[in-house]
């Protein structure tokens, strides 16, 4: 299998929290600026996001419900029309996101195209729905999620090589837990909101997957009394690129 060297990518607080209260301090402010510019720096082909931060970016989740479908759709991958450079993915396998279109352009990085990761279980109504917006999705499982094929498919179907995930916890525990994470990158914030937000990775409730041991690459003093922390998970999957 080939895949996409991935990176996850994040800026947390000093206790780990990957979103809260700390993200507006002043205190973050120079520390974060230098995250999103070496984020920029590192032209990512891809941005992958779980369903929840996905939402932040797309425009919410559908507050009605879809029309019925008018046709049952082969559960085909399906490449929308359009000449894009960089993508989201959305991993959000039965539906639910909404989109105002078939790009999103955030945070300065530019337009991207998205791409929805689905299982074969999703609804009619929500693939019609994608196909509608020209938005392309990916089948990634019969009902459970597979992150290695939609490794798989990023690279051979929209050439992706190179892709940054950032979120949410349990995104990126999943990617790690199966050894599809070739390293870790964390910005700690200085500061502290004592808050209740996920920190890196979460797992869900019935894994029982083992601790996983990294090695410590770099561990870098920035700007704004930031350190940025790069980790080599040990379970990388060792597939040719």
């Amino acid at each position: 299998m080939k895949r996409p060297h991935v990176t996850c990518y994040l800026n947390v607080s000093a206790e780990g929290h990957i979103d809260g209260e700390f993200m507006k301090a002043e205190a973050s402010e120079k520390a974060t600026a230098v995250f999103r510019q070496r984020w920029l720096d590192m032209e990512p082909d891809a941005v992958i996001y779980g369903s929840s931060t996905m939402a932040l970016f797309s425009g919410g989740r559908l507050k009605d419900p879809l029309p019925e479908a008018k046709e049952h759709f082969k559960r085909e991958d399906f490449k929308a029309p359009g000449d894009f450079r960089r993508y989201y993915v959305a991993i959000n396998t039965r539906g639910g996101l909404a989109y105002e279109s078939n790009t999103i352009d955030k945070k300065g990085r530019g337009p991207h195209g998205v791409i929805h990761a689905l299982t074969k279980n999703a609804p009619d109504s929500y693939i019609a729905y994608l196909r509608e917006k020209g938005i392309s999705y990916v089948f990634c499982g019969e009902k459970e999620f597979d992150p290695e094929v939609l490794l798989c498919k990023l690279y051979e179907i929209f050439g992706i090589k190179k892709a940054i995930l950032s979120g949410g916890a349990y995104a990126d525990w999943t990617f790690l837990s199966h050894g599809l994470i070739d390293e870790i990158t964390t910005m700690y914030l200085p500061c502290v909101d004592g808050g209740e937000s996920h920190t890196l990775f979460k797992k869900t409730e019935n894994d029982r997957t083992p601790p996983i041991a990294l090695k410590l690459i770099s561990a870098e003093k920035t700007e704004g009394d930031g350190l940025m922390v790069t980790y080599r998970p040990l379970n990388i999957s060792l597939c040719p690129r």
